[in-house]
């Protein structure tokens, strides 16, 4: 499940960056070119996808650790009481290390979602939205999802090991 969850960030990232790329030949066009209406349905097209994609799997991955430490909780039920307290303390700090960076990439997604509809449907000529904006959150949003696959990895590996044999884990004074 872990990996299918990491792969699904990835997707969602390099969704993100081809979808960025139909973005920009449609900025670099002019308001009379005929292909404007094919980009825009292109990076439409890409867009909606990733952005399902990119919420799905984030939250997700939250669920995850929770799920995976009511596993392990009641999996630890006869361990001594110092290995149980370092276990929990383990799960605690994947859950606090994964869950802020799926929160803000999820948060960043919506975002571009958002100014992206704002800046394709409102008409040139009353534009409130400068498509600086959604070219920046798109940045940015690529830039969390790509923190957010370096953290989360790193804290599925963790967990991984931590749910093969919890014992040891707590033994070892992790």
């Amino acid at each position: 499940m872990a990996l299918a969850l990491y792969l699904a960030t990835a997707a969602a990232t390099a969704g993100f960056v081809v979808a960025s790329v139909f973005g920009f030949v449609l900025a670099a066009r002019g308001p009379g070119d005929p292909m404007i209406r094919a980009l825009v349905s292109r990076h439409v097209l890409y867009a909606i996808p990733t952005v399902m994609l990119s919420l799905f799997s984030q939250s997700m991955v939250i669920f995850y650790f929770i799920g995976t430490g009511q596993l392990v909780k009641e999996e630890i039920g006869g361990l001594p009481e110092a290995s149980r307290q370092r276990i929990r303390r383990a799960l605690r700090r994947f859950k606090a290390r994964a869950s802020p960076a799926a929160t803000f990439a999820m948060l960043a997604a919506i975002f571009v979602f958002v100014a992206g509809g704002w800046v394709h449907t409102t008409p040139a000529a009353r534009r409130a939205l400068p498509r600086a904006i959604h070219l920046s959150a798109t940045i940015v949003a690529v830039a969390l999802h790509l923190w957010a696959l370096r953290i989360e990895s790193e804290a599925f590996g963790e967990n991984h090991r931590l749910m093969g044999d919890p014992a040891a884990y707590g033994a070892e004074g992790a």
